[in-house]
């Protein structure tokens, strides 16, 4: 500091010069050579051997430096800073910490050379803007045209290298030496001459420099993909690099590929047409793009094309604007390098990489969608690893929550239970590292990968694959943030075997009185609540029961489905587990506003479903179908709203209705009282409460109150007789009454009453019986031979004449109506006759086909009504 001195004449430096324009300037100034001016400022020249010396002084200073040349000039040593590159340093380039020389491989930085604007350099006598060494600079925002790039006269860049210390500076010429470097003739053409386009302020180049301007000067990207969280500029700048790179390497080798799209649409000719051509045939091509480009026409062009995608604020539609250059890249380069983003440089953004993936979208499977969460705002990277998957995994069942699955699933296209499973392990795919094989196996389910494909192509191809998306990244992310009231982890180990025993299903059906049915029945309500409990799919159930657990929901009633809550209540607690819930479900609003391909169980009203399906139909399939829903949606409903039974119709009680009513009516002590007691008979205590005799007989074995004894006082009856037993022996076998009083020792008037009790015509006894089958012998003379197989009982005529009513009609359930007779005793009737003749005579109704005669049915009802006309006529 002690050698400087203030120079004898100040010249000020101009607005945003840099420090060796300034340098010249003052040389200029003083009449004096560069070599006797630098040492006076305390900056050695460039010699060979001299310690110290350096001709990079404009890049950066020393403090020391800096200093030394405020105490010469009188001006701030902040000044001379702002007047090198280092002002930009961490901004829009780069420096080397300990040699303070420019990264050129991060951020275009440039080392040397500078662009310049001639209209600028005219009006401020040759001062050079510090700025326009960027390489980031390529346009003028004072005169609104493109920066020249070389000198008019030379045809060579500006300021690849210091001025010549021999020679006095000549600001606004080229100081380009004509022959080689040292001390010869310099070029000393006018560089205002320059010829470059200019715009108006409003267009696309202007804009994107002042853009860039705003964003170096504020050290702030506040722009498109970062207006949601503003960046500093370094990282927009790296991004914006990368992206002019690719755009670079198509348009230098070829542009065609890029001429019709939005790209290169907001780009100017003049811009265009000074993009670099490479050797395309060359084993090593240049590299374009990979540093900063040496002229600003390329610079533009690269900055606007980056621009394009980078400004969307939109990540999807910058993807969209991307992906025109990625499917241009993948014909120069393999299709793995045209879109691995690794390749793009070390130092891009998380935001850029978001874009990528949006990019990348129509490319990648559906499962990769998913795994990169690439319909939300922000794609990314997998995030999830084993550890958050196995916590994630604890809350999923294995089979998808019914209300949830039946809102995304599309009602055809795939079987319920294995959709189910599917959309349980995407759960576990998205945002994870997991593939479908581990997912599928973390989640305890049996299926394999192909059947995770079949369901992904599935709803891929619903036409609402971006809302489906949206709900399982909805619920992974309620997941991921929530504790859920079930661990399903553990629910799928409990041991279910000891879960409702035969012995507690028996005691469940005579509570809530309804039949037990056969071991089937037990085996379906079993594997039903097993299934409920634990998330798991029936995998071992036999057919028959599977098929029955489809139709469990419609024959469900409120009363059962309480006590089986009871029962599920009591394991969940035997095991440990009383603070959960039998079942969960995901909460509604996770699926607001969004267009699913699934119905909407809620929309369905549980009154109206309960008056269809204790009506005429009893299938969960025809009553979808009257709903205008699906069958799954009815059994939802019904599972969650049990459908109560109609205890009594026309034709009298429902089966095992009768004796739940007599349950309720009559304790154990009251009916001691009356049938004990007070003596009362078996048919009045029945007359009371609306039952039959019978009822009351099985209701006084389950109290285990024994019956009483023959010829004991009020006795009636002594011994239970089964009516469709008595009806097959009677009937069917033909054996005689006297036979069956001896076997069931009870008197032959007994048995007779007890005929005539069910219903059963009697038959003549003796003789004339035998005489009534000469007869009806001779009767069956007169039938057409090919109705005669139908007469094997009684009432076979009144089976002819219901087929021949039944077959004007295109369903049996408006038959039956129209004759006033029940559905079933009409089926019963026609199935003995169809039995009897060993012919199909109709082709019964289904939803989409009215009922129809069979060709033997025609041939039937042709000859019944030829029959009908002749015995008519003889009657006349």
């Amino acid at each position: 500091m002690s050698m400087v001195r203030t120079l004898p004449i100040r010249v000020p430096p101009a607005e945003g010069e840099a420090l060796d324009s300034w340098v010249e300037a003052v040389a200029h100034r003083l009449d004096t050579y560069l070599k006797d001016l630098l040492p006076a400022l305390g900056i050695l020249p460039r010699r060979s051997g001299v310690p110290g010396s350096r001709w990079d002084w404009a890049v950066a200073l020393s403090d020391t430096e800096a200093e030394a040349i405020a105490a010469a000039t009188g001006i701030e040593a902040d000044q001379v800073h702002r007047m090198t590159l280092r002002h930009y340093d961490r901004r829009a380039l780069s420096l080397k910490p300990h040699s303070m020389t420019v990264n050129q491989r991060m951020l275009w930085g440039r080392g040397r050379g500078s662009r310049f604007c001639p209209s600028c350099l005219a009006d401020s006598a040759g001062r050079w803007k510090v700025s326009w060494r960027l390489g980031w600079s390529f346009a003028c925002l004072t005169h609104n045209r493109l920066l020249a790039d070389d000198c008019p006269g030379c045809e060579r860049p500006q300021r690849m290298r210091p001025h010549s210390g021999y020679g006095i500076p000549v600001p606004g010429r080229c100081a380009n030496a004509t022959q080689g470097s040292g001390t010869g003739p310099r070029c000393r053409h006018a560089l205002h001459h320059a010829a470059t386009p200019a715009w108006t302020p409003e267009s696309a180049v202007i804009q994107a420099q002042h853009l860039l301007n705003t964003c170096i000067e504020k050290d702030i990207a506040d722009f498109g993909i970062y207006a949601a969280n503003p960046q500093p500029a370094a990282v927009a700048l790296a991004d914006i690099r990368a992206v002019a790179a690719r755009f670079l390497m198509v348009a230098s080798r070829h542009p065609d590929l890029l001429s019709d799209t939005d790209l290169v649409g907001g780009i100017p000719a003049e811009v265009l047409a000074g993009l670099p051509a490479t050797d395309r045939d060359s084993r090593f091509p240049d590299r374009p793009g990979s540093s900063a480009p040496l002229g600003a026409a390329p610079t533009a062009a690269a900055v606007l094309a980056a621009l394009r995608i980078l400004s969307q604020r939109n990540v999807h539609q910058a993807g969209q604007d991307m992906r025109a250059l990625l499917d241009a890249a993948r014909s120069l380069v393999s299709p793995q390098a045209a879109v691995l983003v690794q390749s793009w440089g070390a130092d891009i953004s998380p935001y850029l990489k978001t874009v990528h993936l949006a990019a990348l979208v129509p490319r990648l499977q559906f499962n990769e969608q998913l795994r990169y969460r690439t319909i939300t705002a922000a794609p990314s990277k997998p995030a999830t690893g084993v550890s958050a998957a196995a916590r994630r995994a604890r809350k999923i069942p294995t089979l998808a929550w019914p209300w949830w699955w039946l809102r995304i699933a599309p009602s055809q296209g795939a079987h319920d239970v294995i959709m189910r499973q599917a959309l349980s392990g995407m759960l576990l795919l998205v945002g994870s590292r997991l593939d479908a094989r581990e997912a599928l196996a973390r989640l305890g389910s049996e299926l394999n990968h192909s059947h995770m494909t079949r369901m992904l192509h599935v709803l891929g191809h619903s036409g609402r694959w971006d809302a489906i998306q949206e709900a399982l990244i909805r619920v992974t992310d309620y997941l991921d943030a929530t504790d859920t009231p079930i661990d399903y982890h553990r629910r799928r180990r409990l041991d279910y075997r000891p879960l409702l025993p035969d012995e507690q299903w028996l005691s469940i059906c005579r509570t809530v009185g309804i039949a037990a049915g056969q071991q089937r029945r037990a085996d379906t309500v079993r594997t039903v609540l097993n299934e409920r409990l634990s998330a798991l799919p029936a995998t071992h159930a036999t057919e028959a029961v599977r098929n029955q657990m489809i139709k469990f929901p419609a024959w469900q009633t409120p009363a059962l489905a309480e006590s089986l809550d009871a029962v599920a209540r009591a394991f969940l607690d035997r095991h440990g587990l009383a603070d959960e819930p039998l079942t969960w479900q995901l909460p509604a609003d996770l699926l607001n506003g969004l267009d699913l391909p699934g119905p909407d169980p809620d929309t369905i009203d549980p009154a109206a479903l309960h008056q269809i399906i204790r009506g005429r139909t009893r299938s969960s399939t025809a009553a979808a179908q009257e709903l205008s829903t699906t069958p799954a949606a009815v059994r939802f409903v019904l599972a969650h709203h049990p459908a109560p039974l109609r205890e009594r119709t026309d034709q009298g009680w429902r089966p095992n209705a009768a004796l739940h009513h007599a349950r309720q009516a009559l304790t154990h002590d009251e009916l001691t009282q009356l049938y004990t007691v007070q003596e009362h008979t078996l048919k009045e205590i029945g007359s009371r409460i609306g039952v039959s005799p019978r009822v009351i007989t099985t209701l006084a074995a389950e109290y285990a109150i024994p019956l009483r004894q023959p010829r004991q006082p009020g006795h009636r009856r002594t011994v239970h007789i089964d009516q469709d037993w008595l009806y097959e022996q009677y009937i069917v076998k033909q054996r005689s009454a006297t036979d069956l009083a001896a076997e069931r020792h009870i008197a032959l008037a007994t048995l007779l009453r007890r005929i005539k009790e069910s219903g059963i015509e009697t038959r003549e006894r003796g003789g004339r019986s035998h005489q009534r089958v000469l007869h009806h012998d001779t009767a069956l003379q007169r039938v057409p031979p090919l109705l005669r197989p139908a007469f094997t009982g009684s009432r076979a005529r009144a089976r002819l004449e219901r087929f021949a009513v039944a077959a004007s009609y295109d369903s049996l359930n408006k038959a039956g109506k129209a004759s006033g007779i029940t559905l079933a005793t009409l089926s019963t009737t026609l199935r003995r006759l169809e039995e009897d003749l060993g012919l199909r005579l109709l082709e019964r109704a289904s939803p989409s086909t009215p009922m129809r005669l069979t060709d033997s049915g025609r041939r039937i009802l042709k000859v019944i009504r030829a029959w009908q006309d002749s015995e008519g006529n003889k009657t006349s």
